[in-house]
């Protein structure tokens, strides 16, 4: 499989583009400077107990409370186990498992794991995993049998990835991860609460599961490029000839279709090849996606819901990775009598999912015809991340955040950068573009004019000199 990183970075926003084999597999997005909360360790303070909850609310020194469950349920990955109830104001070690997203606060594990190219290190679990994906039992008995007499009272995922590396690399790892973990216990003696291990950023953790197969990695901000190589060089130095710097990123977005694929992020309506569509709503509590026909294209009606269904499926689940979707999915297939038929879409969307493993549980059809199915879910998905409400239709549809349209805009000016332009935006945004032409420099040859009547989203760019 060939893998490409594809880095698109404003003062604002970092965009980061997974390829395989050419065809966009994820896009993922972060907001320069902030911190990152999902998969990072805190030192927290127990405050109360939420007992109808089975689970108890934590200071983690972030504005809300951060809720612990103390059980693990049916559906969570096998390494998932209870957590020991701790006392109420007792100081307390958590990872971030979902980030805080509209009205709800953070959601904690106490089972804190810390992932590396090989394994995944579990300091406060005593058991061994081994990827699913590893077939050969003499291999799995190999690993558990190497790490049964190197573990003590921690314990590790053995990840795919272990399959290719020495006796030697995966003990290295090993003691690398156990390093990590004393350093953040001595950080954690020193602070009262907080943050005390930041998860890597989004492009770095493509780059830690995806390793073996990058054969190039693109990115067009100097700063960024700089902090990349900084990473490579501790964690896979090995990458660090394949990687670009480019100025003008414009030529890998229109040889790729990034620009496409970013335009569509905002869309309810998927076209599929076939005539049909699917309509995909995302509200707080779950997210609803609905199949519809188009032309014929089989001999029976059965048989045509079947082929749709099918070639639907292909698209939700792309779909669903792209934007990042997270939590609960309820898909309306159209409706099919055979269960025969039934069946072989469940294992479809199964096999679909075959790469995510314990992260997605589908759980078949309903009565209604509804398929269920759940996915992880850390952040705001994608969609949620790059737009906001739109103000017109009070919330029903999504339009390009600010951020999205500056970093348009950024990328765009600096492709006429030495020739005079003008700029009409909506009022709502001219103070943003005027503030990023001056930390720019470019105030002297660019100017700003308002479109009052214009969508909050809205810019054109015109040459006069």
């Amino acid at each position: 499989m060939d893998v490409r990183l594809i880095i698109s970075a404003s003062r604002n926003l970092v965009l980061t583009f997974l390829l395989k084999d050419k065809d966009i597999s994820e896009i993922k997005v972060e907001k320069r400077g902030e911190k990152r909360l999902s998969g990072s360790i805190f030192k927290g303070r127990v405050k109360r107990f939420a007992r109808s909850l089975d689970g108890v609310f934590v200071d983690i020194g972030i504005d809300k409370e951060a809720y612990l469950p103390l059980k693990s349920y049916e559906g969570f990955s096998e390494e998932e186990e209870n957590c020991p109830a701790p006392d109420e104001g007792s100081e307390i070690l958590v990872q971030m498992k979902r980030e805080p997203m509209e009205n709800k606060g953070a959601k904690l594990t106490c089972r804190i794991s810390l992932p590396g190219k090989f394994l995944v290190y579990l300091p406060t679990t005593n058991r061994i995993f081994i990827s699913s994906k590893i077939e050969d039992d003499s291999k799995r008995n190999y690993f558990k049998e190497l790490f049964e007499k190197h573990l003590d009272k921690d314990g590790v995922i053995v990840r795919t990835s272990a399959e290719f590396a020495t006796e030697e690399k995966l003990l290295q790892e090993l003691q690398r991860l156990r390093k990590v973990w004393e350093d953040i216990k001595r950080k954690a003696a020193s602070i009262k609460q907080g943050m005390v291990y930041e998860e890597l950023p989004a492009y770095m953790q493509l780059v830690r599961d995806y390793w073996s197969d990058i054969s190039e990695i693109v990115v067009d901000d100097r700063e960024l490029w700089s902090e990349l190589l900084v990473q490579l060089e501790e964690h896979s130095p090995e990458l660090i000839s394949k990687v670009r710097y480019v100025k003008n990123i414009s030529v890998f977005f229109k040889k790729y279709g990034l620009d496409k694929a970013l335009t569509k992020l905002f869309a309810r309506y998927v076209w599929l090849k076939s005539g049909g569509y699917i309509i995909i709503e995302e509200t707080e509590a779950m997210t609803v996606i609905d199949v519809n026909s188009g032309a014929g294209c089989g001999e029976t009606l059965e048989e045509n819901a079947l082929k749709t269904n099918i070639e639907a499926a292909h698209e939700i689940v792309r779909q669903i990775k792209l934007r990042g979707i997270g939590g609960i999915v309820i898909i309306d297939f159209i409706d099919m009598k055979d269960k025969r038929n039934k069946n072989l879409l469940v294992d479809k969307v199964k096999e679909l999912f075959a790469d995510e493993g314990s992260n997605v549980h589908v759980y078949g059809i309903t009565q209604l015809g509804l398929l269920e199915l759940t996915r992880k879910k850390e952040t705001p998905s994608v969609t949620r991340l790059l737009s906001i409400d739109c103000p017109f239709c009070k919330g029903k549809g999504y339009i390009k955040s600010p951020e999205v349209v500056l970093y348009e805009i950024e990328k765009e000016i600096n492709y006429f950068k030495g020739r005079y332009l003008e700029i009409k935006v909506n009022p709502a945004l001219k103070d943003k573009v005027e503030s990023l032409l001056e930390k720019s420099n470019m105030k002297q040859w660019v100017s700003v004019k308002e479109e009052c009547d214009a969508p909050l989203d809205y810019y054109e760019m015109f040459l006069t000199g």
